[in-house]
């Protein structure tokens, strides 16, 4: 059903003005460029100190084991493994010196050999 008579004209008024008005208000964007700011950059410096904590040294005893030995000192036994090199967890003599994490939990690696960008 096609709209006739007075409500078709006044709605074609209404989309003509408003086309009008929001190409007017377009234009008048483009020509005023928007005001420019300066915001000024401040650097702060942090510096964080790493406090070497040496790792702590464990003796194995005779009828230990890695299991054991990482049970009740509540490390992981694959970290144990890592640290020591030890590639058979079955394979631990008495006498033999371990390594674990210190207390603070942080183990030192290697430097990065990738080059800084």
């Amino acid at each position: 059903m096609f709209l006739t008579g007075r409500l078709q004209k006044y709605l074609l008024a209404i989309t003509i003005s408003t086309g009008l008005l929001s190409f007017f208000f377009a234009r008048r964007g483009v020509e005023e460029p928007p005001p420019t700011t300066i915001i000024a950059a401040e650097t702060t410096v942090v510096t964080t100190t790493t406090v070497y904590v040496p790792p702590i040294r464990y003796v194995v005893q005779r009828g230990d084991t890695l299991f054991s030995i990482a049970e009740n000192n509540r490390l992981d036994m694959s970290l144990l493994m890592v640290m020591n090199g030890i590639t058979d967890p079955d394979r631990v003599e008495a006498g033999q010196e371990l390594v674990f994490p210190p207390a603070n939990g942080f183990v030192p690696v290697a430097p990065s050999t990738t080059m800084k960008p």
